[in-house]
């Protein structure tokens, strides 16, 4: 076996950078980081889509808390029926 490395972010050096968000082409800069979004319009959205399904996932956690269902269950079914 040969001990050669592999470069493998050329392949991606050469793409077209897309906004993550619209899809748009992005201007590439000289220096610094890459952008992710073609605009600030983009970057708020996709902060407000973040941000929103984060509320969402913590209110779907509160739900369903499994300590608080268990008590629940256990409540109910020591509980005597009526008739």
């Amino acid at each position: 076996m040969s001990a050669t490395s592999r470069d493998e972010t050329s392949v991606f050096r050469h793409a077209i950078p897309c906004c993550v968000l619209c899809g748009r082409e992005l201007r590439r800069a000289s220096t610094g980081r890459r952008r992710r979004y073609c605009d600030p319009a983009c970057r708020q959205r996709a902060y407000r889509l973040r941000d929103e399904a984060r509320r969402w996932r913590d209110a779907r956690a509160q739900e369903a808390d499994p300590g608080e269902v268990a008590r629940l269950l256990a409540a109910i079914l020591q509980a005597p029926t009526r008739r």
